[in-house]
This record gives structure tokens, sequence and C-alpha cells, in this order.
């Protein structure tokens, strides 16, 4: 059993909020909190984080703009930021400390470092790749010189049983001791993590999923798992999977095949098939969701195949494997994109997406919004149930 989180109201400050990804792990972490103010200069985030949070003051602004007398006022308890991952990123050409988009991550940390009632706990997302950095140096120059405790984390929804590759760098900081032994190396799982924390994993035990829905997934995907052919692509981060990982069909929408219409894989994008990372519901793991996802198909995230038809899977797997042969699609004709357009390959709705970032049923996305928008916002969120594990062990 876990240790109780202290019970007093904590005043948080959300630095880059986005869509609200933080605000809805620091619910799901059952702590009592008031965020003081959240800050994002990304107008189409906060539009989404202000149709679905209405009580909290939210400012958009750059966050260079704090004023150190602003933020001692506001007496915060607990710092929560991802701050921009593009400078970390081989798209973003790696440019570290000296992009622009770092600057007001630096700023927050001269501010932590020059108040005199600082937070008492902080936490930093960002992506694989920060944790060798020179932004990173700074945050632990930083934190050591200010006397904070501190654990780093690369951690994957996969391993608690999200069916979802998202593996991220993770910070947690705090003025006073750990209840776990910390190390100067990231580190890949919770620590001590009590099994009421696995809602994901536990879920799998729940009568409530044994609806017939369920039991019917299970016989009608099974004959694709069985191939030994496959079209999906990307081996990465299998060996995290849990065993109690849920299947993808956890996480669809349950709607008529006219309504994902809209949503079909268009034909001129076919000629992407090879590199296509295709899954089932079947499955147990999907690729990341990016920035990119609705707009370009190679390494933007998955799609998703409608058809459970096994002789049409195998088809397609034979044309996979003789056009990676070949190296070249022009001996494709009408039978070969038929046989791509049998499998009803569709995009994963906004809010298939968001299901498999954790977001609440409630969770809603503004009626203006087209459907790029909200892919890119979704694209740049977290994993919210993540992130909340990681709340919980700070605050212990």
């Amino acid at each position: 059993m876990a240790a109780p989180i202290e019970l007093h109201e904590f005043r948080v400050l959300e630095l880059y909020s986005g869509i609200g990804g933080m605000h809805y792990a620091l619910k799901q972490s059952g702590v009592n909190f008031k965020v003081v103010t959240a800050i994002d200069i990304n107008t189409t985030a906060n539009e989404i984080y202000r149709h679905n949070i209405q009580s909290v003051e939210l400012k958009s602004v750059g966050i260079e703009k704090i004023t150190l007398e602003q933020f001692e006022k506001w007496n915060i308890n607990i710092i929560l930021m991802s701050p921009p991952c593009q400078p970390f990123t081989r798209i973003g050409n790696k440019k570290d400390v000296c992009d622009i988009r770092t600057q007001s991550f630096l700023h927050v940390l001269d501010l932590i470092d020059k108040a005199k009632n600082k937070p008492q706990n902080i936490l930093v997302e960002n992506v694989k790749g920060f944790e060798l950095s020179e932004a990173r140096q700074y945050l632990i120059n930083t934190l050591q010189e200010n006397g904070y405790y501190f654990q780093e984390f690369l951690l994957t929804p996969l391993q608690f049983g999200i069916p979802n590759c998202r593996l991220r760098y993770y910070l947690i900081a705090k003025s006073k001791c750990f209840n776990f032994e910390v190390t100067d190396k990231p580190i890949t799982e919770i620590p001590n993590c009590p099994d009421d924390w696995l809602a994901y994993n536990n879920l799998e035990n729940e009568k409530d999923l044994q609806t017939n829905t369920l039991v019917e997934c299970e016989s009608k995907w099974q004959h694709l798992e069985d191939c030994e052919q496959n079209i999906h692509q990307e081996e990465l981060e299998d060996h995290v999977i849990s065993d109690k990982c849920l299947k993808l069909e956890h996480f669809l929408e349950k709607k008529s095949t006219d309504y994902f219409q809209d949503y079909l894989v268009e034909e001129k994008n076919f000629k992407w098939f090879i590199i296509m990372d295709i899954v089932h519901p079947g499955l147990k793991k999907t690729m990341c969701f990016t920035k990119r996802y609705g707009h370009y198909i190679n390494g933007s995230g998955p799609i998703i195949q409608m058809s459970n038809n096994v002789l049409e899977f195998k088809d397609a797997c034979e044309l996979k494997s003789k056009t990676v042969s070949k190296n070249s699609r022009e001996f494709w004709q009408d039978e070969e994109m038929e046989i791509i357009r049998k499998l009803k390959l569709r995009y994963f709705t906004p809010r298939e997406v968001a299901n498999l970032l954790c977001f609440p049923n409630d969770f809603d996305f503004p009626p203006n919004l087209n459907r790029i928008q909200l892919y890119r916002c979704l694209g740049n969120s977290l994993n919210v149930y993540v992130v909340s594990l990681l709340i919980k062990l700070m605050l212990m």
C-alpha cells in the first residue's frame, strides 16, 4: 500500500499548458489542488483548454514575460511543465539551448533560482533525447544548486497497460527526500509502484470489460494475429509491453461504418502503403501520434484497418512483400489498388487519439476547429495517466 498523499491544497502553476494534459493528470492523481494560472502561447491549444476547463485563469502570453515579483506572489507549491520538444528532436535540428523556443524554459529555471519562496515540487515532461541535452544540464544544475532532490525517468504508456508507444523523458523534483532511493541516471520504471495505481492493468480483469463486444473482438481479430505475415510496421518498445496491456479495441469509438467514412485514407496516399504503420483492433500496440498526423503518412502515427477478412489481410501482406522485394510499385494496377482498398484503412479519430492519451470521457473539442488542428494539438500533448502516476510518486 502506498503512503498517503498530503491532503492540503497544493497551489499549482501549469506552464506550456497545451490542451490541459497536466491539469487532467492532477485530477487523476487525486490530489487536492488549485491551479493559480496556466500559460501557453498556442491559441488553438488554449481554445481547447478553455472549452474544457473554465475554472482556471489561462494566460496566452510568453512564459519569458513572467516577472520574479509575479512568480513570488503566486506562492506556488508545484510547477508542472512540458517545454517545447522541437529543440531536442531531429526534425527540429537539435538546436538545444540555442533554439529560441528554449529561452522560456531557461527563464523558468532562472526564476526558480532567484525566488526566495521556491516551489516545493517540480515535474518536467519532454521527448526522449532531452536527457542528453544541454538544457537538461541547466535544469539539473538549477535543482542541485537550490537543494532539490530529483529523479529522472524514461517511460512509455505500454508499460502501464495502454497500447500506445510514447516514450518520454520525465523528471520529478522536490525539496524533501523521496521515499525511494534515487539514481543519477533516468530509470525505466516507477519504483515500488502499488498495484492499485495501475488502473489500466487492473481493467483487464474487471467484469465490465468482459462484454459481448470485446469477446466478439477476441475471436474476430485472432485470425489476423495468427497470420505469419504482418503489415504492422514497427517493433519499437515491444520488450516493455505490459502482460496485461489492453487491446486497441478498448480505446476505439463504437460508431457506424458511415461515421468513419470521413477518416478513410485517400487513394492518392495508397502509394505510401509499404511504409504505413497499419494496425487492427486486436493489437496491443500503436505507434506514437505526432503533430503531423492526418497531414503526413510517414512516421506521423498509425493507420487502422477496418477489414477483418483474413484473405484480404494476407493479400495485402503479399503485396507489401512483393513491392519491397522489387523496390518499386511500377507493377501496381487497379488489382493492387483494390487489395489496399479492401483493407478499409482509416485514420484514428481525434477522440480515439485522446483516449489513447488517457484524457477523460468528458474531454471534448470546440466544434469550430478542424481535424488537422486537433491532431496537431493532440500530437503535442502528453499521456495523462503516466503523468498522474508521477504526480502521486512526487507527492508521497
